[in-house]
């Protein structure tokens, strides 16, 4: 059962990591296809250290905060399926609250991320959360397809974690056209 800033799909069950989680993070942002997008050059690929403090510094998040990125796992067979949910952020030093999301490569193209990015979405707007924004490099093509899909549109570039990224933001007042 999933708590109030977790939650449940029809595939995935999106829940509050926990220390037990280090394998799957681990096994998630070591894999190079997933660096490519979340670490790309010059700063080179993630390793096991980094993925721990990735976790770590979730599950401080979800302590600080009482919500937070969820390990996704499969609600067939309990299978890790990836990283989403919800992580205050600062963008040109306003706080917003951005959506990640990162699936195992050999589970991309399924739909998961948008799943996964439509509960985000859920939860943040139960929670009375925002604003609410989602990042990826430029060239993402997959996760800006993502954000469309989920209703969040382009608003500019920006310069975030040291590198250039497009900057999509959720106006709510899409909710009641």
């Amino acid at each position: 059962m999933a708590g109030p800033a977790e939650a449940e799909t029809a595939r995935l069950s999106c829940l509050r990591p926990s220390p037990q989680s280090a394998p799957e993070y681990r096994r998630l942002f070591t894999d190079p296809e997933v660096a490519r997008w979340l670490s790309p050059p010059p700063r080179g690929a993630f390793g096991d250290a980094d993925a721990d403090r990735i976790l770590e510094r979730d599950l401080l998040h979800w302590e600080a905060h009482g919500f937070g990125p969820w390990a996704l796992h499969s609600r067939d067979d309990g299978g890790f399926v990836g990283r989403a949910g919800l992580v205050w952020t600062r963008i040109e030093r306003r706080p917003m609250v951005e959506l990640p999301w990162a699936v195992l490569p050999e589970l991309q193209r399924r739909g998961f991320a948008t799943e996964a990015a439509r509960a985000a979405l859920g939860v943040a707007l139960g929670l009375g959360l925002g604003p609410l924004v989602s990042l990826t490099l430029p060239g993402n093509r997959a996760s800006r397809g993502v954000m469309q899909k989920v209703g969040l549109t382009y608003e500019r570039e920006v310069h975030h974690a040291g590198l250039p990224h497009v900057l999509y933001g959720f106006d709510r007042r899409h909710l009641t056209s």
